[in-house]
């Protein structure tokens, strides 16, 4: 028994729901992170905005000491202005802080240029101080002038005393004071900046203005106009010097006031620069925080959304499969039923068959214990046996076709019949079961003149044979009718065929199940009729019409009778020119072995052989077939397929190794199921004997054709195509159709050789030619046989063995043509 497959976790509803909490497990998980991973972000966001600036820091701390820097210097040259080192030591330290900056500055280019700028400019103030220091130290502790004025005192001394005894004055002082008010003089730059706040002083100042009169001898006038010049040319050298180094100490105050202005404004530059940058650097800081935000909220709420949808899929999925299991389950309670129900009908229908198959069985086995006690056999007793057969054979047939059915290989012809005959002879086989129930089997044929159709006239008796069967079976007494009409619609015949009985009837229920296989109708009132049949009847034949494009319906009324009503098409057609019913006689040279474990089969086959001339060879067991020494002449092997010592494929398989393919293999068996042929086909045999067998299907094997065999009455040939090319010339159509079987032989005999050396194009070029040929003689349907098998050869490589009996066949159809032309040459 097979296993039940089981359905990929992913495809289960327990599945789907664990998916389904792992989604939201991982979801959760997915938002925690998110929210975790945002959240520490923002709080190092957070942290560099609320965290001061190194680098403000360090700039402001350079502003600072820069502020104070020349604070600090001028105290320090005041207290102790020889003094230079202590006043390098606060330049240093800033040089320090500015090292430290340029440091956090050593991927800003403009940056480092202002520092080093800097750097430069207080390397230079520092120079332009210490030169100003060295200035005011000469202005302020001025040597030279002290002793300059010492000079000058030292000569207006030595002139008075040269003077005194000359010079005759008198003199005359005169003192007048004046107040005035102070004017406050401008500050300087550093004084602004470095300069002590005074306390209030006196706004008045005196003046005091002394005038002397002098009187003076002049006998001493020359010498004291020499002192006086003496005395002006030093004092103007001592204002020119003076004048030089007040004017150098300006220059000097200007040059340290320059490069101060310049630093600080380089100060400021840097400052505002950094101030720029800590403020979009706390913008970016804002922005990249609420970036941070706005991502994480867009990633959970991303996260949540698909969360949502793939719960939504997965809700849908499970109810979708909770709705598909409820459905399945109904339908597995309903096929439970259904099968509980075929269950009683095959138990009824194997009840049946056992019925149906022991009845015969029972004539056969009485009729041929009666013959067996007779000298003489009488005719009925035989015929008994046979009609018993066939009862049986039909049987065994009714159930083959309902496998053919549900296997899909129902095959249907198409071949010109005439429909008027087929309906007689469907009357006439009919009228003695209806004469035997004392019932009329009435017909309605309504065909306006119309005799010819194209269809499959055995299909169609099979129909009518089977709904007249059941009606006169069902009928106890009344009447049977058949009746025929059709509508034509331009090359189409639709028939309406029509099958009505006055019999026990159908309810509604029944009617519903008649079509069932392996269903009969229980009735009470023909109780024996019921139960005859394998309940297939019906079922086969409504397969047949509705594979045929057809439709059959019933109208009943219980204990009123029964009307089916069949639909069917057939195609216009005219009637054949020629038609002949001569079996054809097979031609066999060389010789048969037939092995079986059965006698009567082997004495059966050598009857019939011996009749036909066939030299046969008979063996009973595949060990006395092998061990038997071999004979050239031998052309074809028959073996049964169960057989004590080994089947019938590991003998063909022996013999193959042994024999190749000089010889053909035919299998001998009853196995007749579409699988169980091919089977048998691609294990080495080269065509198969059904059994039961008829004499006439042991010659067609021995015709190299598996099949029935072929009457000439398949055989259409219509030379009124060909009668009008030669216009009615009877010596030039004989001659026609003599180079017409002259070609046709000797085409045939290529066919077979490329047949042994599976030469696929040459047997698609010679079939197509004879396609052809058949087609313009006249013989359209062989034509048409000719050019499927042209289309299956262009399909494939290598033909095998099915088209191999096939083109082998056609062959025996291609030499009843040439008989019937021989006959009409």
């Amino acid at each position: 028994m097979n296993k039940i497959p089981r359905k990929s976790f992913i495809k289960a509803i327990k599945g789907k729901i664990i998916i389904a909490l792992l989604l939201g497990c991982f979801a959760l998980f997915m938002a925690w992170g998110v929210s975790k991973v945002a959240f520490k972000e923002m709080l190092t966001t957070v942290e560099n905005i609320s965290a001061p600036s190194e680098r403000l820091r360090i700039v402001n701390a350079i502003s600072r000491k820069i502020s104070s820097l020349d604070q600090l210097q001028k105290k320090q040259a005041f207290n102790d202005p020889g003094n230079y080192s202590q006043l390098f030591k606060e330049s240093r330290q800033l040089r320090l802080v500015l090292d430290t900056l340029a440091a956090l500055y050593e991927n800003d280019a403009i940056q480092l240029t202002r520092i080093l700028t800097i750097k430069k400019l207080l390397a230079e103030r520092d120079k332009q101080f210490i030169n100003y220091l060295k200035v005011r130290e000469r202005l302020v502790n001025n040597k030279s002038f002290s002793a300059q004025v010492k000079n000058l005192s030292a000569l207006v001394s030595k002139s008075a005393e040269q003077a005194d005894s000359t010079i005759l004055a008198t003199e005359e002082k005169t003192s007048t004071t004046t107040i005035y008010p102070t004017e406050e003089k401008p500050k300087g730059f550093f004084n602004k900046i470095f300069g002590r706040k005074k306390t209030n002083e006196q706004d008045n100042s005196f003046k005091i203005v002394n005038e002397e009169k002098i009187k003076r001898d002049t006998i001493a006038l020359s010498a004291e106009d020499r002192i006086v010049k003496n005395l002006g040319e030093s004092l103007k050298v001592i204002e020119q010097e003076q004048r030089h180094k007040n004017a150098s100490f300006l220059n000097r105050e200007a040059m340290l006031t320059n490069a101060n202005n310049q630093l600080i404004n380089q100060m400021l530059d840097v400052l505002r620069k950094v101030e720029s940058e800590v403020v979009a650097q706390i913008e970016m800081n804002g922005i990249q925080a609420k970036n941070v935000v706005n991502t994480g909220i867009n990633t959970i709420s991303i996260i949540m959304l698909v969360f949502f949808l793939l719960t939504v899929l997965l809700l849908y999925f499970i109810l979708t499969d909770i709705t598909r299991s409820n459905k399945y389950r109904a339908e597995l309670e309903l096929a439970k039923d259904e099968a509980e129900y075929h269950g009683m009908a095959k138990q009824r229908f194997l009840s049946n068959m056992s019925h149906e198959i022991r009845t015969p069985l029972q004539s056969i086995i009485g009729y041929s214990e009666l013959i067996r006690q007779q000298k003489n056999p009488q005719r009925k007793d035989i015929d008994a046996i046979y009609h018993s057969s066939e009862h049986l054979l039909q049987i065994v047939n009714e159930v083959l076709d309902y496998n053919r059915i549900i296997s899909g290989r129902f095959t249907f012809s198409e071949k010109v019949f005439d429909i008027e005959a087929l309906l007689a002879e469907v009357v006439s086989v009919m009228q003695p079961q209806a004469e035997r129930k004392s019932l009329k089997l009435v017909t309605d044929f309504v065909l306006s003149g119309q005799k010819y159709v194209e269809g499959d006239p055995f299909r169609l008796k099979q129909i009518l044979y089977n709904l007249l069967g059941n009606a006169i079976k069902f009928t106890a007494e009344g009447e049977v009718s058949l009746s025929a009409f059709y509508k034509r619609q331009g090359e189409r015949l639709h028939f309406t065929f029509m099958v009505k009985d006055t019999g026990i009837g159908l309810n509604e229920e029944e009617t519903k199940l008649i079509f069932n296989e392996f269903e009969q109708v229980n009735s009470i009132e023909n109780e024996e009729a019921s139960k005859a049949g394998a309940g297939l009847g019906l079922t086969i034949i409504k397969a047949l019409i509705e594979n045929q494009g057809g439709r059959i319906y019933v109208k009943s009324r219980k204990g009123e009778g029964s009307i089916f009503t069949v639909y069917l098409t057939f195609k216009v057609a005219q009637e054949p020119a020629y038609e002949n019913t001569k079996v054809l006689t097979p031609a066999f040279n060389g010789k048969v072995r037939i092995v079986d474990d059965d006698q009567l089969i082997l004495d059966l086959c050598e009857i019939i052989c011996k009749k036909h001339g066939i030299d046969v060879e008979l063996f009973n067991s595949p060990s006395q077939l092998l061990n038997s020494a071999w004979d050239s002449s031998v052309k074809l092997v028959l073996m049964d397929m169960r057989m004590p010592e080994m089947n019938g494929v590991a003998l063909c398989k022996l013999l193959r190794e042994k024999l190749g393919d000089k010889v053909k293999i035919y299998a001998v068996t009853a196995q007749v199921l579409p699988d169980e042929l091919e089977n048998l086909l691609s294990n080495g045999f080269d065509g198969l004997l059904m059994k039961p067998f008829k004499a006439h299907e042991l010659l067609a094997v021995l015709n190299e054709e598996a099949g029935a065999v072929i009457q000439a009455d398949e055989i259409d040939l219509d030379l009124r195509g060909l009668k009008k090319m030669t216009f009615d010339d009877e010596e030039q159509l004989n001659r026609i159709l003599l180079r017409f079987s002259d070609d046709c032989i000797d085409d045939s005999d290529e066919i077979r050789q490329a047949l042994t050396a599976d030469d696929q194009p040459k047997l698609s070029l010679l079939v197509h030619r004879l396609a052809g040929r058949i087609a313009q003689i006249g013989s359209k349907k062989l034509a048409a046989e000719f050019r499927r098998m042209e289309i299956e050869l262009s399909g494939s490589e290598k033909p095998d063995i099915h088209k191999k009996n096939r083109i082998l066949a056609l062959l025996q159809q291609l030499n009843q043509l040439l008989h019937l032309v021989k006959q009409r040459a």
